[in-house]
């Protein structure tokens, strides 16, 4: 079948959430010829969705995110779409980095333009060809046809790991028996009585109190809440499967919050009839669970509804590496010969039966190290992984698959593949001690 030939890549990006977006920035920054392949309107992921990329400093202080992130977090604040790093006193994230969703949109498109990436928007992966052990062309669909590209380096950050998979790249997938995390989608409530929220809602947290801009006091900006004095409801026991169910709410606007307490347990997200029901199942939750918050939960009680944007997926494959990044590891807070970056975030596990979310703080200084082995999986020689489908168990996964650490696996993972073009070397034969250094001249924290 004959198809419309895109072009000729150094390296090609699957998937435009915040591993690939930064991967093709940081991929064309150095010199790479790159294409970025993205399946909805724009670009940014869960982070675009009302997520923040938790977190850029330690439990101890120690500052453990740098690079594009930051440089992303820094641009924000300028446009006022972010209220930088705030002090959590007290709480489970040593800091909390608001960010408006919208503006981080622009943020990263005038990112990838300034780069020079050619961003294919509304388009996924049909197919691909391979050589040996080599991705040379990619198969693309979109409304208005069908395209190949071709490309010596290959990146997935498809989170599902699609791309791989198609390459015979070996993966796991869930815990033990399968099971994997649930899905969830976030929804946006506009006119919130956010002060009414924090005083009269319970928690076993702090509330993160900050001036947002055009504001002149103090509203909440982070709220993990507890619904246990509503569980007795009826609602409750229709929408909700564990008892005391927690309530995540995120407001970089003084009267909006973006809320995440949505999930559906039992769902593979690898396989498209149980992605579609969920996606029908979660829009209707939300919007219960809106109805519900409005009825009962002070503050809601004039608020409004704009609902959310994609089913948000925490875990599907887990590609397996030439290392993989154990619980012990992260619990450990141990660093590795190969860093190429730090995670920080806090084990978070939502339990794949239903019951609640627990965190578990990382020991040591409270980073631990991503290796690079842990981008590069087996069987095949050009493709690296980045975001939750890299090299780590179930439990460790809890962890990586945060946003920030995302961030830092992206901007490796595009270095990487931008030297391996450069020196025509297969992903494991990239200098690692090379890389690290040219992480560090670009502000990426190794230890």
């Amino acid at each position: 079948m004959a198809y419309e030939f895109r072009g000729e890549y150094d390296v090609a990006v699957c998937g435009g959430g915040t591993a690939g977006t930064l991967a093709a920035i940081s991929a064309a920054r150095n010199g790479a010829k790159t294409l970025l392949i993205e399946r909805t309107p724009f670009l940014g992921g869960v982070a675009v969705m009302g997520f923040w990329p938790h977190v850029f400093f330690t439990r101890t202080g120690k500052k453990a995110v740098g690079g594009l992130a930051q440089e992303i977090i820094d641009e924000l604040i300028r446009l006022e779409g972010s209220l930088g790093h705030l002090r959590y006193e007290g709480g489970h994230l040593y800091t909390v980095t608001p960010v408006d969703c919208e503006v981080l949109k622009v943020v990263l498109i005038k990112m990838v333009s300034e780069a020079g990436v050619d961003v294919m928007y509304n388009a996924t992966v049909r197919d691909i060809c391979m050589q040996g052990q080599r991705v040379t062309g990619l198969i693309i669909q979109t409304k208005g046809g069908t395209f190949l590209a071709n490309a010596k380096m290959i990146i997935d950050c498809t989170g599902d790991g699609d791309v791989a998979a198609m390459a015979g790249a070996p993966f796991n997938k869930g815990r033990e028996d399968g099971k994997t995390q649930p899905v969830s989608l976030i929804m946006r409530l506009t006119n919130v009585d956010l002060i009414k929220m924090a005083e009269q809602v319970p928690t076993d947290k702090p509330v993160l109190w900050a001036n947002k801009p055009h504001s002149n006091k103090k509203t909440p900006v982070y709220f993990p809440g507890r619904l246990g004095p509503w569980d007795d409801t009826e609602e409750a026991q229709q929408l909700f499967t564990d008892k005391n169910h927690q309530i995540f709410c995120l407001a970089p606007w003084v009267s909006d919050v973006v809320v995440n307490t949505s999930r559906l347990v039992g769902i593979d997200g690898i396989v498209y009839d149980e992605v579609n029901r969920a996606e029908f199942k979660a829009r209707l939750q939300i919007y219960a669970i809106y109805k519900f918050l409005q009825k009962y939960i002070p503050g809601f009680s004039e608020s409004n509804f704009i609902g959310g944007y994609i089913l948000g997926v925490r875990e599907t494959r887990r590609f397996i590496g030439d290392y993989e990044l154990t619980e012990d590891d992260v619990l450990a807070g141990r660093k590795f010969d190969d860093n190429i970056g730090l995670g920080a975030y806090p084990l978070d596990m939502h339990d794949p039966d239903g019951g609640n979310v627990t965190f578990t703080q990382i020991g040591g200084d409270g980073s631990y190290g991503i290796p690079y082995r842990c981008l590069v999986p087996k069987g095949v020689e050009n493709v690296l992984v980045a975001g939750r489908c890299i090299s780590a168990t179930h439990k460790a996964l809890a962890s990586v698959r945060s946003i920030a650490s995302c961030m830092v696996m992206g901007q490796a993972a595009g270095l990487a593949a931008a030297i391996a073009t450069r020196e025509k070397k297969s992903t494991k034969e990239v200098d690692v001690r090379y890389l690290q250094t040219c992480l560090q001249q670009q502000g990426v924290i190794l230890a």
